[in-house]
């Protein structure tokens, strides 16, 4: 059965933070319920997530994705973010802005 779990691949064997199930879980709900993004999202996971909290009180997430999974994830970012921020606005205020770098997104609130 497919689960937001195989959504999220953690290296050795680790167990995925509460966090980082949340974050599985948005991206499994994204590609199960959004069809624009449901081709794309389909081959796509993430390694880890962590919350940080930044001055002037905002927020940061930080999602780790494989090195060679870069450009489909560059390919949607745009609409990510925005399916992203619709997906955790009651969780974090304010905006989401994306970056992809080498080997993680970052997506700050």
């Amino acid at each position: 059965m497919y689960t937001a779990r195989r959504k999220i691949q953690k290296d050795k064997g680790l167990e995925p933070t509460e966090f980082e199930d949340t974050v599985a879980q948005a991206f499994f709900d994204l590609e199960n319920g959004n069809q624009e993004l449901k081709s794309d999202l389909k081959d796509l996971y993430i390694n880890g997530a962590v919350q940080m909290d930044l001055p002037g009180n905002r927020k940061a997430v930080i999602i780790y994705v494989p090195y060679r999974l870069r450009k489909a994830y560059k390919k949607i970012h745009v609409r990510l973010v925005r399916e992203l921020e619709k997906k955790f606005s009651g969780k974090f205020p304010g905006q989401i802005s994306l970056k992809v770098n080498n080997r993680h997104l970052a997506l700050t609130w």
